[in-house]
């Protein structure tokens, strides 16, 4: 019986909602899949069934010639990213058994060449300084960049926190259906609970009289603020102070502060709530210059 594409791309959308997966993975496959279909019929492949591992890799090689909006190749990230959701699309089509086996399980991801970039502890301060203190809207921003930076949140899981989930009492946020479907409970920092504690007290009622909406952060509608609000936000208060900053980025420069910090690598995992140490491991390749002062102060041939 053959397998069209349109039914098992609607189906695949279908099961990520029942499977309550981010906005972001669902808006990925709506964009990257139809991509992909496309390099299919060019190939005269029009079954699934028919698919194979050349196909894939195929498609591996055409992601490396593609250009993007400004002319430039793809990056190896944004390459990777886009192989990484038709291999999740096939690994659930193996899992539900629609196909018999999944060939794109044994095609690798590009590599990764750029080491997560962060932003100094300098940058940082004035980054965390734009938004007003004196007004309702800079109240709610400066909670949120500081929630950013001081737990180290994904941008989806920033947005998705319900005003249940935090502790101020205790300095504490649980994170919901984080990445994997896992919840985790995340230590706040004192800075991060200051700026929550005058949000919750002076801004957020205020908003809240527009609205029943149980979000941690409400919009100017008292409805939950937008994952786009919250990337414009970081954007634009970076541009404020001449600092090239993302949501992302703030994760790195939490994971990587704490790194130069002290704390180890098994403790940001647990953190960042990454599943796997190897991700995690990314950071100890930004503090060289860390590692190096280490060994120089503790090394017994450094103390000679």
């Amino acid at each position: 019986m053959s397998q069209g594409f349109d039914d098992l791309f609607e189906a695949y959308l279908a099961d990520l909602r029942h499977r309550r997966r981010a906005p972001s993975t669902r808006e990925h496959a709506r964009r990257v899949l139809p991509r992909f279909f496309d390099h299919l019929r060019v190939q005269g492949v029009r079954d699934l069934l028919r698919v194979d591992e050349g196909h894939v890799v195929g498609f591996a090689r055409a992601l490396s010639s593609l250009k993007s909006k400004a002319g430039q190749p793809l990056a190896p990230g944004t390459q990777a990213q886009y192989l990484s959701v038709v291999k999740a699309f096939f690994s659930s089509l193996e899992r539900q058994e629609v196909l018999l086996y999944d060939p794109a399980s044994g095609v690798p991801l590009p590599r990764r060449r750029r080491l997560p970039r962060a932003l100094s502890e300098g940058a940082v301060r004035r980054l965390l300084s734009v938004p007003d203190r004196h007004t309702a809207k800079g109240q709610r921003d400066r909670a949120i960049l500081e929630l950013l930076y001081g737990t180290g949140l994904r941008m989806s899981e920033c947005v998705g926190l319900d005003l249940a989930d935090l502790d101020l009492v205790y300095g504490s946020v649980l994170v919901r259906d984080g990445k994997g479907r896992k919840d985790r409970v995340v230590p706040l920092a004192g800075q991060a609970t200051k700026a929550l504690g005058v949000y919750l007290s002076r801004s957020r009622p205020a908003l809240a009289l527009l609205g029943d909406d149980p979000a941690l952060f409400l919009a100017r509608t008292g409805r939950r603020l937008s994952a786009e609000s919250v990337r414009l936000l970081v954007r634009q208060s970076g541009g404020q102070v001449r600092v090239k900053a993302s949501c992302h980025v703030l994760r790195h420069s939490y994971a990587t502060h704490l790194l130069q910090g002290g704390a180890n690598v098994r403790q940001i995992q647990r953190l960042l709530g990454h599943q796997n140490l190897t991700t995690t491991a990314l950071y100890t390749k930004v503090d060289t210059k860390g590692l190096a002062a280490v060994i120089r102060r503790c090394h017994p041939r450094e103390r000679e």
